[in-house]
């Protein structure tokens, strides 16, 4: 049960937000929705092991918003540009990490960049599958997938534990 309350407290506000207020009665009914969810669905246990590095999380932040303002500007040209779309292409990431936790913030930081949407993600094998707006050519390709592993090492040494961080070093020199 003890687990349980950041989850309904955070229910119980989305709960009073919907509402538009916060009244007794709405913040009751929230609660006792909030037990209803969590009690027939509930949420499976997040296991992270790692820990939060200021440095590397403010460089994680600030290469993401950097990308993101580069990739909007990328992808506009290509809506407004005279010239035929590019051909698209689907792309298979092998990460290094198996942490759910950390697979979902690195597939949600790669697909929140324009021009790349997550198709899938498989946390048993650490594939992700990536949809690219421009993959007209094959180094487009590669530098989407270098892409996205250097925002998977960004995300471990931010919040990963050592372990993984060596074990993602590993794999980004093979």
């Amino acid at each position: 049960m003890m687990s349980r309350i950041p989850v309904i407290i955070l229910l119980t506000v989305v709960w009073s937000l919907l509402w538009g207020a916060f009244t007794p009665l709405i913040v009751v009914g929230g609660v006792l929705v909030a037990l209803l969810v969590t009690t027939v669905f509930p949420f499976p246990p997040v296991v992270w092991t790692g820990r939060i590095r200021p440095w590397p999380l403010t460089k994680l932040i600030g290469i993401f918003f950097f990308e993101m303002l580069l990739a909007s500007v990328q992808v506009a040209w290509i809506a407004i540009r005279p010239a035929k779309p590019p051909r698209s292409a689907v792309l298979c990431v092998d990460l290094a990490t198996r942490s759910e936790l950390l697979l979902t913030f690195t597939a949600e930081l790669i697909s929140l960049v324009p021009g790349t949407l997550l198709i899938e993600l498989d946390s048993q094998t650490g594939h992700i599958w990536l949809h690219l707006l421009d993959g007209s050519t094959p180094e487009k390709i590669e530098r989407a997938r270098a892409n996205a592993l250097a925002q998977e090492l960004r995300v471990i040494e931010a919040l990963g534990s050592e372990s993984e961080i060596v074990a993602c070093r590993a794999g980004d020199q093979s």
